[in-house]
């Protein structure tokens, strides 16, 4: 047995002896590398990486939606139970939490492929908050400071709902420190010092006899009874450094690579044109919501207090689930970001400007449809900087130019709808008639611009398939700028 293990040792030393020698005689065959830098040349697909990751991040980014429905802030799951014991496994998202994954896809897509409608968009938001904060802090000089640009937005976006108790139950005033009064009543107004909260005061949810519940719009509130300060606001919103970081770093370098490369004679291509666009529009929509919370998915209930309350019980304070049991209206409900009447508004406010029988309103009031026509002009004007670039073919240099001509035209055409205010037509036939003209004109043109601007990014993309030589070389120093690639 000795025996044995002594020559099983033997022949194990013996192995590895000979494992040790052949793995010195591969390290003596094998080259060893240090630092391997980039090469000097540009590929497709750091090309189609670059700018397509500024246009994912920056269009999630850039899109500050209102608060979705109670519903859909619930998130539930549809699940699987796979035995007794065991938690259920969420496999499928309901269709209020799809919905409001859905709504942002579009929304990104939208932003992404027509820059132009959210810098209106949020232009349109920015004016109506400062509108607000400045009716509201007017009177406060002592105040100003205490509520901010993300009140009014807070407020804009749906984040106040209030509702009235029942009159045999009411609230003490001393104990509320966030009551209103719900109705527009001066007189006591003047005695208690309540205001009302929203523009529109009449309830737009559901009343079951005893409680009245409505989501507010604007910001109209008295400030004692409305503290939320605004670092609250601030935390509620999703905001994340890494993102916004990444962003900033991809959208700096992308513009000084563009500059530097067009300076020393190299070609850019048409998608990083294209993204040079986007990140213009992107730059100014971020600015008009610099204040607005992100991804806010959190309401605060404020109770109001019925002008005929005298004496109280105790405080009344309910929650979101509280209001939106017997509710399902205002369970559902939720301040859109786009309607229609909002998107019509954004397209011919301005144009009433030289309609001489609109009233007259300050300059202030059409910025945001002013501001859609000039950044679809801006969009459109680097698009065509690239009108003596070089193409695949002469057909696609054609195409190229004249889509993106046609495309800027398009976008003017409502201007025809002002034209009957300088017509002095007495004929209600030759009216109705007219009105049918222009609006199947608008409309055609709505259409144009849309399919002119698909076909403009097919082009971009195809145009990667054959691009100058110079297009791929790199400047050397740029490789040392961060960014991700």
């Amino acid at each position: 047995m000795v025996l044995f293990t002594a020559r099983s040792l033997i022949i194990s030393t013996l192995f590895s002896g000979v494992a040790q020698a052949e793995s010195n005689s591969d390290s003596a065959n094998t080259t060893m590398v240090g630092w391997v830098s980039p090469e000097p040349r540009r590929s497709t697909w750091s090309i189609i990486w670059s700018c397509l990751s500024i246009f994912i991040v920056c269009s999630w980014k850039c899109v500050h939606l209102n608060i979705p429905t109670h519903e859909e802030i619930q998130g539930e799951w549809h699940t699987l139970q796979i035995c007794k014991g065991i938690p259920d496994i969420s496999f499928w998202p309901k269709a209020p939490l799809r919905r409001k994954w859905t709504r942002k896809i579009v929304a990104m897509v939208g932003i992404a492929l027509a820059p132009e409608f959210g810098v209106a968009l949020a232009a349109k938001q920015y004016m109506d908050a400062r509108r607000d904060l400045k009716e509201f802090t007017e009177d406060l000089s002592d105040e100003v400071l205490k509520y901010t640009m993300a009140h009014a937005f807070y407020v804009q976006m749906g984040g106040i709902v209030y509702y009235t108790p029942p009159p045999q139950s009411p609230t003490r005033e001393e104990d509320s420190a966030t009551n209103i009064q719900s109705g527009n009543e001066a007189t006591y107004g003047a005695h208690t010092g309540y205001q009302p909260l929203g523009a529109s005061q009449e309830p737009h949810s559901r009343r079951d006899g005893s409680l009245a519940a409505s989501m507010a719009e604007s910001l109209y509130i008295k400030p004692e009874w409305f503290r939320i300060p605004e670092s609250e606001i601030k935390d509620l919103s999703k905001a994340d450094v890494i993102t916004k970081a990444f962003a900033i770093i991809q959208c700096t370098w992308l513009v000084v690579q563009s500059i530097c490369r067009a300076v020393q004679g190299y070609t850019i291509s048409l998608l990083e044109l294209a993204t040079l666009a986007f990140i213009f529009c992107a730059f100014i929509m971020h600015v008009f919501w610099w204040n607005k919370p992100f991804d806010v998915e959190s309401r605060r209930v404020i109770t109001a207090i019925s002008p005929n309350v005298k004496s109280t019980a105790g405080p009344n304070t309910l929650s979101m689930d509280d209001l939106t049991v017997s509710d399902k209206k205002l369970y559902r409900e939720r301040i859109e970001d786009l309607s229609r009447d909002k998107l019509f508004d954004l397209v011919f406010e301005s144009l009433a400007m030289a309609d001489p029988d609109e009233e007259d309103q300050p300059f202030a009031y059409y910025l945001p449809s002013i501001s859609l026509y000039i950044a679809s002009t801006t969009f459109l004007a680097i698009h065509l900087s690239a009108w003596n670039w070089e193409f695949p073919s002469e057909l696609v240099r054609s195409l190229w130019r004249w889509l993106n001509v046609g495309t800027l035209v398009a976008s003017f055409i409502p201007i025809i709808s002002i034209t009957k205010a300088f017509w002095d037509i007495r004929s209600q036939t030759i009216n109705d008639f007219l009105d049918i003209v222009v609006f199947l004109t608008i409309a055609a043109s709505g259409a144009t611009y849309i399919v002119l601007r698909l076909v403009v990014l097919g082009l971009t993309f195809y145009c990667l398939s054959s691009m100058p030589e110079r297009a791929y070389d790199t400047v050397d120093w740029l490789a040392w700028v961060p960014h991700f690639s």
